[in-house]
């Protein structure tokens, strides 16, 4: 049998448009800013502030991602959260730490509260300990907690409470996943994320995906973030994190964090402000389900809202403009379509060079966004034996063929015994979500 080879992901490509609206200007910035500002709870919910639980492994950007909120607020990069340098193996944050955002130096505390917790780490027994995510869930521990890898919260602990209130408990919880490490997760910290999030769901809390350093994941957005949604590749990662933790493509969001600079990046700020507009927006959810629950059910206030949260969140008759040439939504909902197993873009055309027995030595991989009709899907057997190799590159027309495949359901009828992946897999099989 002749050699067979592995179709790599697509790792750097680019799509033309955007698969998620979002405008890379001061302006997008200025509006969001100006949006969170005046976030606050429906007053008839009886909480003051949004707490919003930040749970991950270590040195994921727990921590970071507070700075870059704070940084955002203050006009500068702080480093009011104390993170690890990158080659730490360990956890640094070893509190329970509640933050809040002041908006500036000596503005008004802004209405919600971020809390970072202990790095969850593969093995048992160190880091962060699932067990323990209920009691903090609940609102049963207090802040300035000391974390214990072999578990030490109890009732009979200092500051314990035993009768928490809606503004002690959770009311969303973010996992954040490094976007570097999503591909080879660690069996052992998936399951721990795995039981942690069925601890989260049960209890109606919402339940966010943040993916960062996405700046290292892809060559583009190393280059230019406002690149990140025309990333395939951080496309991708995203459903794979969809698929190891079991939530939505759409509760999941790509950031980078202020690692290295010294002052403030537009590009930056509008993407960390957008996943924390989100996690806002399901924190509202909650307090409305959080009504239904406690019996009170919602009653419309006499006056109306005038601030920007909420005319934010009151349909606008006339509808919103697309954005950036943004993609139809048919080809969108094409492009989020995966076999359960990978990300499969609408459309695949991929190169290749024939080897001097008939293989395939190199595939590079580029997607293409504009077309809908797929060509045919042309065939290249594998040789058997040096003759059948030697007349298949005689009758070929060119040295280099075009390989198309495409997002049909029912693809081209192919010989037996073709190969195109390590593990044998027949070409009738392999169809964009085996090759995303």
């Amino acid at each position: 049998m002749g050699n067979s080879s592995v179709i790599p992901r697509s790792g750097s490509s680019l799509g033309k448009n955007q698969w998620r609206p979002l405008e890379w200007k001061d302006q997008t910035r200025f509006d969001l800013i100006e949006t969170i500002r005046e976030y606050k709870p429906l007053q008839q919910v009886g909480v003051k502030s949004a707490r919003i639980l930040l749970l991950g492994h270590t040195n994921v950007g727990k921590s970071s991602f507070f700075n870059t909120i704070n940084s955002i607020f203050r006009n500068h990069v702080t480093a009011q959260a104390v993170v690890g340098s990158p080659d730490d193996q360990r956890t640094v944050t070893t509190k329970m730490r509640s933050y809040q955002v002041r908006d500036g130096r000596e503005g008004k505390i802004l209405n919600f509260e971020i809390v970072d917790t202990m790095g969850v780490e593969e093995a048992f027994g160190e880091g962060f300990d699932p067990a323990e995510l209920p009691y903090i869930l609940d609102g049963h521990v207090p802040d300035n907690h000391q974390f214990d890898a072999k578990g030490n919260i109890s009732a009979d602990m200092h500051g314990f409470k035993k009768t928490p209130v809606l503004c002690d408990k959770t009311h969303c919880c973010v996992f954040i996943l490094d976007g570097t490490k999503i591909e080879i997760m660690d069996e052992d910290l998936k399951k721990k994320l795995s039981e942690m999030r069925k601890k989260i769901t049960t209890r109606g809390i919402p339940l966010l995906i943040l993916v960062s350093k996405i700046d290292q994941a892809c060559p583009h957005t190393m280059k230019d973030i406002s690149a990140v949604y025309k990333s395939l590749r951080v496309q991708h990662l995203i459903a794979q994190a969809s698929i190891k933790i079991g939530i939505p493509v759409c509760h999941i969001l790509p950031i980078k964090n202020y690692t290295h600079e010294i002052e403030l990046d537009t590009c930056v700020d509008i993407l960390a402000l957008s996943a924390l507009q989100q996690m806002l927006r399901f924190t509202d959810n909650y307090f409305d389900e959080s009504l239904v629950t406690l019996g009170k059910g919602y009653v419309q206030p006499p006056t109306l809202s005038t601030d920007a949260w909420t005319k934010s969140a009151t349909r606008n008759p006339t509808p919103s403009p697309k954005l950036n040439n943004s993609r139809p939504a048919s080809e969108m909902k094409l492009a989020w379509a995966n076999g359960g197993n990978a990300l499969a873009p609408p459309q695949t055309h991929i190169s290749d060079k024939l080897m001097s027995n008939g293989g395939i030595s190199e595939i590079s991989q580029v997607i293409d966004l504009e077309h809908e009709t797929p060509p045919p899907i042309p065939v290249i057997v594998n040789s058997h034996d040096e003759e059948e190799a030697a007349a298949e590159r005689i009758n070929a027309p060119t040295p280099k063929q075009d390989i198309t495949i495409s997002s049909n359901p029912s693809p081209a009828p192919v010989e037996s015994g073709v190969k195109v992946n390590g593990g044998g897999a027949d070409m009738a099989a392999a169809t964009p979500a085996a090759v995303a």
